[in-house]
């Protein structure tokens, strides 16, 4: 199973208003849909599945909305390709293994743009960032912000 292409088709970040208090930011990924594909390199051609995605960041209380839409283009052997096309086609999700590995490069990617498109409109960033404190900044190591909820 290989992620032969990612690529975002759509981007789209609003600030509604100026933060006032508190903020939350609900995220959400998801798969949309999934189809099968021609997938041509060079002199050779092999089956692929082109899957959309949906990645978004809510704002809350209505400061503003961010999304990413997107296209992977995801590559297996014939046999494994047949059946994850069989499962997608009967559920509208993939094997765990599958869901785990397009999840991943969605969160990381995402997550990657979001921080420097919500920057660029003023909105906090969607994940929590390290801070550094006065002793830092001499030379000493800086801490990773705790995540909360989120178990290892």
């Amino acid at each position: 199973m290989t992620i032969a292409g990612f690529t975002f088709t759509r981007m789209l970040v609003e600030r509604k208003s100026q933060a006032k208090g508190a903020v939350n930011i609900n995220s959400n990924i998801g798969v949309v849909s999934a189809d099968e594909i021609d997938f041509v390199m060079g002199a050779q051609k092999q089956k692929g599945i082109k899957v959309l995605f949906d990645y978004r960041n809510t704002y809350t209380p209505d400061l503003g909305i961010l999304i990413l839409d997107g296209e992977i283009f995801y590559l297996s052997d014939q046999k494994r390709h047949d059946d994850l096309m069989k499962t997608w086609k009967k559920d509208k999700k993939f094997p765990d293994d599958v869901m785990v590995e397009l999840y991943n490069i969605i969160s990381v990617r995402g997550a990657l743009q979001a921080i420097q498109l919500s920057s660029t409109v003023g909105l906090p960033p969607p994940i929590p960032l390290p801070k550094f404190t006065r002793g830092q900044a001499q030379g000493q190591t800086v801490q990773q912000p705790q995540q909360k909820g989120k178990k290892g």
